[in-house]
């Protein structure tokens, strides 16, 4: 993720998708929900006096300094590969990582089932790409985790956001609400007030260039098996078709691997005569401006505890990230922990029995994979010169479980609104409020006696008592 990766203990994303970062220094940085701002609470100074107060920086994302721009670009980057939908403004993405383009559509369509041949990469990954080429799925050697890069439309206005554009087929650009309007003209010889609105708005966005109003940059993501977005249910059910008949035609196979994997891939209730899944939506990426500002909420504490470990969150955990590990927690009735080490292998917790970890290895050609069970009271000791210590990694995943249970247990009252929430809010009832408006717009002019008709353009029907 950068440089600034290199000088950060911990970074920990919530389940309101807020980021907190706690850095080597001493100094912490947060980020919104929704990315367009942040807080930075600065490293006390050693020399200066015990009673001065802690210096903080509350700026919004996309106009910060440079001196953060490379702590902002990192923390981005986090949220990104994490979060629903991604935060994306120019101003901290690099020229070399833009690029232009001349479609906003965002949809996808993905190789059949019956013609699609499978793409092995060098590690024992199966990739899955679409057909456009705008999205590729990567499944992982262990079939427990896959990760996801796709073309994403960098972030816009609120109003251009919301006033979705279409395109005419001589290529003039207009919106949903002009197409509406247009309707009502056609039956009615007037159009409302609110689609008015939408329209000069529209005129503001399309006076721009088109480079410089249509730029995208690629997104990677990472997500677990057990945790799938409808977005990507039938790319990842052919990845793990191929996976486990990779893993049938093998011969170090046990028959357990063998029904442990198809059970895997009728889990994922993808059915290969379903054509219409074939088309799916990539992620959008958040506006520029968060509609919500006023609920933005700051966890960051004045007193910094160097010692990552002492100081694990007391929050609801989405993502945990420390020393090249990911933590993953994944909600439910039963919560469960899983832990990707980077190399492929995914450790997870055994649901109700979660003093149980068990640790899935990928299947490599050149040695046997397995599934390893560790218990908390029987854990491997640290060997010199591994990859990782397996004891210490699961250990830490068992105290962030832990602490996930005993949050969700002490949080008696509904959770708060968050941004993204009114976002989603926004973003649904927009559309519908702008059709609900022209069919109201409608009744009433049915409603209207007929000297309606005689009213000039300029004047409105009287309101109804």
């Amino acid at each position: 993720m950068g440089t600034a990766e290199g000088i950060s203990v911990m970074m920990t994303m919530y389940e309101d998708e807020s980021v907190e970062i706690s850095y080597r220094h001493g100094a912490q940085l947060q980020l919104s929900p929704c990315g367009s701002e942040f807080v930075l609470v600065k490293a006390t100074d050693p020399h200066g006096h015990p009673l001065q107060p802690t210096e903080r920086v509350r700026q919004r994302t996309r106009f910060t300094i440079s001196a953060y721009k490379e702590l902002l670009a990192t923390a981005l980057a986090f949220r990104n590969k994490y979060a629903s939908r991604p935060y994306l403004p120019e101003e901290l993405i690099s020229a070399e990582n833009r690029k232009h383009f001349y479609s906003i559509d965002s949809g996808v369509k993905w190789p059949e089932w019956s013609s699609y041949k499978p793409e092995l990469g060098p590690g024992g990954e199966i990739l899955v790409r679409s057909e456009e080429g705008r999205a590729m799925l990567v499944l992982s050697p262990s079939g427990e985790d896959f990760s996801v890069e796709f073309t994403c439309n960098l972030s816009q206005p609120q109003h251009q956001t919301v006033c979705s554009l279409n395109k005419d087929p001589d290529g003039s650009v207009k919106s949903q609400q002009q197409v509406n309007s247009q309707n009502d003209e056609r039956h009615l010889g007037k159009e409302s007030t609110r689609i008015n609105c939408c329209s000069a708005c529209l005129t503001s966005t399309t006076q721009q260039q088109p480079e410089q109003m249509y730029q995208s940059t690629t997104v990677i993501q990472h997500h677990s098996c057990f945790a799938v977005d409808s977005t990507w249910a039938y790319p990842l059910s052919l990845a793990r078709h191929h996976w486990t008949s990779h893993l049938s035609n093998s011969n170090n196979t046990t028959p357990e691997e063998d029904s442990k994997s198809r059970q895997a891939d009728e889990g994922m209730n993808i059915s290969d005569k379903n054509h219409k899944d074939r088309d799916s939506q990539l992620p959008q990426a958040l506006p520029l401006t968060c509609p919500s500002p006023h609920l933005h909420r700051w966890k960051i504490k004045d007193s910094l505890h160097a010692d990552e470990v002492s100081a694990l969150p007391t929050e609801l955990v989405k993502i945990l990230w420390c020393q090249g590990v990911t933590y993953r927690i994944l909600s439910g009735e039963v919560p469960v922990v899983e832990v990707s080490l980077g190399d492929g292998s995914v450790i997870r917790s055994n649901g109700v029995l979660n003093s149980y970890f068990t640790h899935h290895k990928p299947k490599l050609q050149s040695e046997e994979g397995s599934e390893i069970t560790y218990h908390l009271s029987s854990l491997p000791p640290g060997v010199p010169g591994q990859l990782y210590p397996v004891g210490s990694i699961v250990s830490r995943a068992s105290r962030i479980l832990v602490c996930y249970n005993q949050a969700k247990h002490l949080l008696k009252f509904p959770t708060t609104s968050t941004c993204l929430q009114q976002d989603k809010h926004i973003s649904k009832t927009t559309l519908s409020e702008q059709n609900l408006s022209s069919e109201v717009f409608v009744e009433k002019l049915m409603k209207m006696p007929q000297t309606a008709g005689s009213l000039s353009a300029g004047e409105q029907p009287p309101a109804e008592k």
